[in-house]
């Protein structure tokens, strides 16, 4: 008797390792790519997380838009109006905004013919910048810039940009980032610990659109009982069956099947697993749970983000005793970073010390909760605020509560994607 035939196509699972950001010095080039799936893709890879995540990208823009508030400011009107010119609050909104993603962020310093004082800052996208090999020197001396780092054409092109301080040239790079234990020319943002949890959203994003496309049905297994074809019959059958019963506008459809006799009709099994959309829900619930906590965020409220009760008796407490801690916690250490670079750079630049702070941003519920407890208009609150953050101008000053961080009622401009039109010449 001849033997049954079957065959069947077998699905190999990999399993995703833990990301790994490296810094390779070894490499050919003369700078440091930084990767963590491949030799130089952590920037594309920080970016995918921030498109595919619908949780990672409202942390990331709700943080940046409060760590840019309305912007620096002083108290010296003459010296501000100087101010605006150097560093508009778009370039400051754009770096707060790359340092919050990346971890990293960049101006373009451009000085005086003379060199002794510096006439404009410029936002420069920090992907486009990869440090210089350190060799006799324990102080990055260059970056080099690229339009894209991937385009074997574009990188013959590439500019050396001296790092500010380095050189008497018109241009230099002012780089911002973090310490990082073990890593010496980037450093990583904050919710780096949760990009796999991002990608799992952006995963169950595709799971369910895939679900609908197929019209929610079943996992099933056609098993043809009139032997094993030829490959290339194989593969005519398989394709007309997905062209036949997959797809949204296919949902409903019916299958007919005509046979010699009952021996041979082809059998379908439904392939059923047990509470699948409990299981799915809980990795949804996990993942942005993880996200949340990578951002250091206490309530998702304060970005719009609506979860279970946090044991708040109130939206309103929630949110005040939530935006307390995240400001303290979260924004500030932000501000000071960018605040004591401009204000160091101001100096080294010819500037002198200046008294610069920022302009906070805080929820109305604060502000209004405040103005009812006092009997105050909320115009008069806010006046209180800007005079109490004057009282603490420089990026040392102490932490203020909550009713103390000012708030914007004016419509500002969110930033919804990481890349930007402008182009940036070689002179401003």
């Amino acid at each position: 008797m001849e033997r049954a035939k079957q065959q069947f196509s077998v699905l190999n699972l990999t399993r995703q390792d833990i990301p790994v950001i490296t810094e390779d010095s070894k490499t050919r080039q003369n700078w440091i790519p930084v990767g963590i799936h491949g030799t130089d893709d952590y920037f594309q890879v920080i970016t995918e997380a921030y498109n595919t995540s619908t949780t990672n990208a409202a942390c990331i823009e709700g943080s940046s838009d409060l760590i840019f508030g309305k912007g620096l400011t002083c108290d010296d009107a003459v010296f501000h109006a100087e101010f605006d010119k150097l560093l508009s609050p778009e370039d400051l909104r754009r770096v707060t905004f790359d340092l919050k993603l990346y971890g990293n962020a960049a101006f373009q310093i451009y000085w005086n013919k003379d060199h002794t004082k510096i006439k404009k800052f410029y936002h420069i996208p920090v992907q486009t910048l990869r440090a210089e090999k350190l060799y006799d020197t324990t102080r990055i001396q260059n970056y080099f810039y690229c339009t894209d780092f991937d385009d074997a054409r574009k990188v013959k092109e590439r500019i050396k940009i001296p790092a500010f301080g380095t050189s008497g040239q018109d241009r230099e790079i002012l780089y911002i980032k973090e310490y990082e234990p073990n890593r010496y020319y980037y450093s990583l943002p904050d919710w780096i610990p949760a990009l796999q949890f991002a990608f799992v959203e952006a995963e169950l994003s595709n799971l369910h659109l895939n679900n609908i496309e197929n019209g929610f049905l079943p996992l099933v297994m056609v098993n043809m009982n009139n032997g094993v074809p030829a490959p290339e019959e194989r593969e005519t059958i398989e394709n007309m069956i997905a062209s036949k019963f997959t797809g949204t506008r296919n949902a409903g459809r019916f299958m007919l099947s005509f046979n010699d006799d009952a021996v041979n009709k082809p059998t379908i099994d439904t392939i059923q697993i047990d509470n699948l959309h409990e299981k799915f829900q809980y990795v949804a619930d996990y993942a942005q749970d993880r996200i949340l906590v990578s951002h250091r965020i206490v309530s998702p409220l304060l970005f719009g983000i609506r979860t279970a009760n946090n044991g708040f008796s109130s939206q309103s407490e929630e949110m005040k005793t939530a935006y307390s801690i995240f400001q303290t916690m979260t924004i500030q250490p932000y501000q000071n970073l960018i605040l004591t670079m401009i204000t160091d750079t101001l100096v080294n630049g010819g500037w002198g010390t200046r008294d610069l702070y920022w302009n906070q941003l805080t929820p109305l519920v604060i502000l209004s909760e405040t103005a009812d407890e006092t009997g105050q208009s909320i115009t008069q609150v806010q006046d209180d605020v800007d005079e109490t953050m004057e009282d603490g101008p420089t990026a040392d000053a102490p932490i203020s509560e909550p009713e103390q961080t000012g708030l914007s009622e004016e419509k500002y401009v969110r930033l919804t994607q990481p890349f930007f039109k402008q182009e940036y010449e070689t002179q401003p």
